[in-house]
């Protein structure tokens, strides 16, 4: 049997060898191998060409100057996930699955996040250090030149193009809202998501500049320059140029130590006017140090790249009150099962 014959899913499916293993390995040996096939998939454009249509592996390795037994191999372990199917006469093509996430012509494409994720493989190798030795990745600090940022920043904009309008939905800017703050918005989905909803409003993001210059980009492609602005450097230092009728603050306070949050949420407050929500966007640990779900691998993956933690909902509750807020109110997402929305408005 060809591997590309083998059914998704359980690795009890994987056949004789894996079907016999304990089940923790034969995990980790069914892991490996489909998350470095897609990335490569991806960044060798082989992922990219089959979104053309159906390819014969030998001309499409030979198209895309690649091995081709090694792209057999990498299509046959993707065929195992239903991305790629093989037809009867032996070309392969995207499935349905494949078209919606990995067509570069759908609006659910996540291309650049699946390539991004490439950079996971290394972090990754310091995770015996991390625990070992307390070593983590600073992945903020590369110079704003590194190709890493437009991977990285493109890749979150496709992530949040799943959800932003539902989100945006849910922040409770008061009517006739002119301005809002989007503290480290970097791609400004979200930022424009709340304009198109809002006619007249208009956006100030501050973010790094590796992040800002991919941000103005994307911002530039939805033609949204003239109602969405960056400011560019540091978010603890930079002057917010302004009052607002509302901030964000997305994704962010995980690489935050808890003096950090406290000194960005005064920071943020200084700029609001009275009743302007502050609205924090993350994923939260459960009460009690529950930390035993899906979310667990995103609070590793948030040590491992910044050295800081998840907190609980209750947590940045209370630091939002000691920064200047009211109560603060919890909503959750459809679309983004493991994080939370925190509003408090200023006080």
């Amino acid at each position: 049997m060809r591997i590309g014959a083998i059914p998704d899913g359980a690795v009890e499916r994987l056949g004789l060898m894996l079907g016999q293993l304990p089940t923790p390995i034969g995990e980790a040996m069914y892991a490996m191998p489909v998350a470095r096939s897609l990335q490569v998939a991806q960044r060798t454009g082989i992922l990219g060409a089959l979104a053309e249509g159906p390819r014969e592996p030998a001309e499409l390795a030979e198209h895309l100057g690649l091995q081709p037994v090694g792209t057999i191999r990498v299509l046959d372990v993707i065929a195992s996930m239903k991305h790629v199917a093989q037809r009867p006469d032996g070309r392969y093509e995207l499935t349905r699955s494949g078209r919606k996430w990995l067509d570069p012509r759908s609006d659910t494409y996540l291309g650049d996040f699946l390539a991004d994720t490439a950079y996971y493989w290394d972090w990754y190798a310091g995770l015996e250090d991390l625990v070992r030795e307390g070593k983590h990745v600073e992945l903020h600090e590369k110079g704003p030149e590194d190709p890493y940022w437009r991977s990285y920043i493109r890749g979150q904009y496709q992530l949040a193009r799943l959800s932003s309008a539902e989100v945006a939905k849910a922040i409770p800017l008061a009517k006739g809202a002119h301005s809002v703050l989007d503290v480290a918005g970097a791609h400004g989905e979200f930022s424009m998501a709340l304009c198109r909803r809002h006619e007249g409003l208009r956006a100030t993001i501050v973010d790094l500049p590796g992040s800002a210059g991919v941000g103005e980009q994307i911002v530039a492609e939805a033609g949204m320059s003239d109602r969405v602005r960056y400011l560019v450097g540091d978010m603890f230092e930079i002057d917010y140029d302004g009052h607002y009728d509302g901030a964000l603050c997305f994704n962010i306070i995980h690489h935050l130590s808890p003096e950090q949050i406290r000194a960005l949420f005064a920071r943020i407050r200084a700029v609001l006017r009275p009743g302007a929500p502050l609205c924090v966007l993350d994923l939260y640990d459960r009460p009690g140090g529950q930390r035993a779900n899906l979310a667990s691998v995103l609070g590793l993956f948030f040590h491992l790249t910044s050295g800081a933690d998840t907190y609980t909902v209750e947590d940045v509750s209370r630091w939002m009150g000691e920064s200047g807020y009211g109560k603060a109110e919890a909503k959750s997402f459809r679309r983004l099962p493991d994080l939370r929305l925190l509003i408090a408005k200023a006080v």
